[in-house]
């Protein structure tokens, strides 16, 4: 189709603003799950390479489960369930704290919740646009993400940490994040 018209002009920005606004915070939460998560202080050994090589091992598990619970349940309802697994687990962590050993057990198991929701929001934020606009909602969506990147630090480094503030911080997001990617569906349903 020419410029101006066809498939891209019938489709109204307002049609996509449910699709934009709740990928985007999904796309936000998950990126503040990962990146909380990975700029958290945990020991995990002696030593930056040995501490690099350890959450790399505990991601890789998450990159074959990724597909095939997406395969099986669908791409959204993976995405939140691995953004709802992060909003529990930052819950827990911000009752019992990160020490000690049930502290860094929660801490990898954040881990696995936010590299899960990272790697599959690509796939699921795809599905929430008619084609004709799938480009430009993804890249929204993925801007939404960055913003999250840089959140997170801001988040993990600079507010203080009174009471697992930080952890319910990052549990609310994930949380919220978790209710967006839900809500996806029924947007897209109305938009398309």
């Amino acid at each position: 189709e020419g410029e101006g018209g066809g498939v891209q002009a019938s489709i109204s920005p307002l049609a996509l603003a449910p699709q934009l606004a709740l990928s985007g915070l999904a796309w936000c939460a998950s990126t503040i799950a990962y990146y909380g998560i990975v700029l958290w202080p945990i020991s995990l050994g002696d030593g930056l390479r040995l501490q690099t090589t350890l959450g790399a091992l505990i991601e890789l598990p998450v990159y074959v489960a990724v597909p095939l619970l997406s395969r099986r349940l669908g791409p959204r309802i993976t995405w939140v369930i691995f953004l709802a697994f992060a909003a529990a687990v930052w819950s827990s962590l911000a009752v019992i704290g990160g020490g000690g050993a049930a502290g860094t057990a929660m801490l990898l198991a954040a881990r696995l919740a936010g590299t899960g929701a990272t790697t599959i929001c690509y796939v699921a934020s795809n599905d929430a646009f008619p084609t004709a606009a799938r480009g430009f909602g993804v890249a929204v969506a993925s801007c939404c993400g960055r913003v999250g990147s840089v959140l997170a630090p801001l988040i993990v480094n600079l507010m203080p940490e009174e009471g697992g503030s930080r952890m319910a911080a990052l549990a609310t997001l994930a949380g919220g994040g978790a209710l967006a990617a839900f809500g996806l569906s029924r947007a897209a349903s109305e938009a398309s």
